[in-house]
């Protein structure tokens, strides 16, 4: 657990991080994944145009990166799904925190992911990707073409994505060693893989296998893009 110590920040941490507020935590009743709002008043939202990354300190000269989504920029609020289940600093801090806490962050910054004009849009991830999936989305195109899968650690966590991600049209799995066979049906039923972006986000060694098969398949290399996580 995230103890006195860690909720604590030294006179340096505070010089080289900026603050936002927890405007609200809502762990899912069903799955290991938990939503934090943020309320940022000074990001203007409506700049973004790549999917954003948050450094956020976690606990003492520890930061953690996740993926800012679901941004209301009228509100100045934006989303976080993290994953909790592991045993890692931000797992700890996130079942910590309550509305009204301050978070510490170093900066926002920015992957070079983002949707392609008339492209199909493919998603492949684990249940880290769903805040970069939730991006990538809020910066299509409201009439773009999206599919592909998430990967879950359980049925549990996999049935509380559908019913709190409903507008993410993705099929759902629960164990890594199907994600080779479903992106090979995937491929099968892609009509015109030349217009298609892949892109490639979660646990580093599943991100590493499914680059290799999407290439050994002929997909190009400028067709893929990929963001690999340690769990």
């Amino acid at each position: 657990m995230v103890g006195p110590k860690e909720k604590r920040i030294s006179i340096f941490e505070k010089i080289i991080t900026k603050t936002a507020t927890i405007a609200n935590v809502r762990p899912w009743n069903s799955g290991n994944i938990s939503e934090v709002d943020l309320h940022l008043p000074q990001v203007d939202f409506s700049k973004w145009n790549k999917t954003p990354v948050i450094k956020c300190r976690t606990s003492a000269m520890h930061y953690t990166d996740y993926t800012p989504s679901m941004w209301d920029n009228n509100e100045h609020i934006c989303t976080l799904y993290i994953d909790t289940s592991h045993s890692g600093k931000g797992s700890e801090w996130v079942k910590e925190i309550k509305e009204n806490d301050t978070l510490n962050y170093i900066h926002i910054d920015f992957e070079n992911h983002y949707p392609v004009e008339d492209k199909q849009l493919v998603f492949l991830g684990d249940q880290t990707a769903i805040g970069h999936f939730c991006a990538l989305q809020q910066l299509a195109s409201t009439n773009a073409k999206i599919n592909g899968y998430i990967c879950f650690n359980n049925q549990q966590t996999a049935e509380g994505f559908t019913k709190n991600c409903p507008w993410l049209p993705l099929e759902t799995l629960t164990g890594y060693e199907e994600t080779n066979q479903k992106t090979a049906q995937l491929l099968e039923q892609l009509e015109d893989k030349e217009n298609c972006i892949f892109y490639i986000v979660g646990y580093a060694k599943m991100v590493v296998s499914i680059r290799k098969y999407l290439k050994s398949q002929g997909i190009a290399g400028e067709q893929i893009k990929s963001k690999g996580f340690w769990h």
